[in-house]
């Protein structure tokens, strides 16, 4: 698939030159030899690019960012102060699945893996930092800590072995996967005073669930997975398109529309739980926001081509700040779904923009801002290591 997806690049990419070339190349030679030069300079750079991920340099150098920024003195002490608490913690859950899925690829980096696992489990389990691990009776309004708080704790173990954190993992999960099984609207509330139940949030419950399945042989995730499904199917979609709402009011009303972050999100969450309508959320996402240049690149926009960016945008991919996060993600969403060639096609804007915007620079930046850019490079980890 990694070479089909090349070959479809360089045909309809670089190609297309090669052949006007040819075409032209009696009437018009000059141009004939420029388009020609053109077309191969394109494919060798195509060539080059798709070289540096298929043979995992692009993932070693993401997989060293990542731990050289956690392993910063700087950002543990800005991360240990709880500055902006939620964005950490969707940061570190993104972080903690790149770096585990890594160390499972690259047996090298493990003792390092398992070290920067260990701060970031360490950091989520302090129940000074988080008293709503004292708080079980708070649980029903904490979906979106709870959920991650799983997350990472699930990977902590997965790579460790270590126990240390297992019950309080496994009473987390239960108490999901409960909670969706048992809610009327099959979604639980991300945050005490939200504005709306976020399916995104409620996918990245799932994918706890699948976690927890996959290593103590539990079946947590089949019935929430089917209920909240079904739920979505019947109850959320969008105005006449098969896109759910970013998030719902208990009266079945779409509060907030679909925006390309939580769409990448939300397909993201729901094809690493193996939700089978991962597959529907990746079709649609895919035809209305995915913008692409003579299928070299591409990108996904913040709205569907012809709509307006909705009032209130932060407010649909909170704690994210809307319009900036969806091609990262969207190329998490890609390889999970194993759509090779949207993948590629992501993968060379991205690499193209770093030409530009070398990552290193992130790091020169205040621990805040380097949070931003730890979650969208942390989501490029996440899409390498599949």
């Amino acid at each position: 698939m990694r070479f089909l997806a090349l070959l479809a690049i360089l045909l309809s990419g670089s190609g297309i030159f090669l052949v006007v070339a040819w075409l032209i190349r009696q009437q018009l030679a000059r141009l004939s030899r420029s388009l020609t030069i053109l077309g191969i300079g394109a494919a060798s750079l195509l060539l080059v690019l798709w070289t540096f991920e298929a043979g995992g340099w692009q993932r070693r150098a993401h997989y060293r960012q990542v731990v050289h920024a956690l392993s910063d003195s700087t950002l543990q002490s800005f991360l240990r102060r709880g500055v902006d608490v939620e964005k950490s913690l969707l940061m570190l859950s993104m972080a903690s699945r790149g770096i585990s899925g890594y160390a499972r690829i690259n047996q090298d980096s493990m003792v390092e893996a398992k070290e920067r696992l260990a701060w970031i489990a360490q950091w989520v389990a302090d129940e000074k930092r988080f008293p709503i691990w004292r708080r079980s009776g708070e649980w029903e309004q904490q979906a979106f800590f709870l959920s991650h708080a799983a997350i990472i704790l699930a990977h902590y173990q997965m790579t460790t072995l270590d126990e240390t954190y297992s019950a309080k993992w496994t009473k987390t999960c239960k108490y999901l996967s409960d909670g969706i099984t048992r809610s009327r609207y099959k979604h639980l509330a991300s945050r005490s005073r939200d504005i709306a139940l976020r399916p995104y949030d409620n996918a990245a419950a799932l994918y706890a669930l699948s976690l927890h399945d996959s290593y103590f042989g539990s079946q947590l995730l089949e019935t929430a997975t089917r209920d909240w499904s079904n739920y979505l199917n019947r109850e959320l979609l969008f105005d006449d398109t098969a896109l759910p709402c970013s998030g719902f009011t208990n009266t079945n009303r779409c509060r907030l529309a679909p925006v390309g972050a939580s769409m990448a999100l939300l397909t993201a969450y729901a094809a690493e739980a193996n939700a089978p309508i991962s597959a529907d959320f990746w079709r649609e996402f895919r035809h209305y926001y995915k913008e692409s240049v003579m299928n070299i690149w591409a990108g996904f926009r913040t709205t569907p081509q012809g709509r307006e960016i909705p009032d209130f945008c932060d407010e649909t991919i909170f704690p994210l700040q809307c319009g900036t996060y969806q091609t990262e993600i969207g190329q998490w969403a890609a390889a999970k779904r194993g759509d090779r060639l949207t993948y590629y096609q992501l993968n060379n804007y991205l690499l193209i923009y770093d030409m530009f915007h070398p990552l290193d620079n992130a790091w020169r930046q205040p621990p805040n801002l380097q949070v931003e850019s730890l979650i969208k490079l942390s989501a490029r980890l996440c899409a390498e290591v599949n």
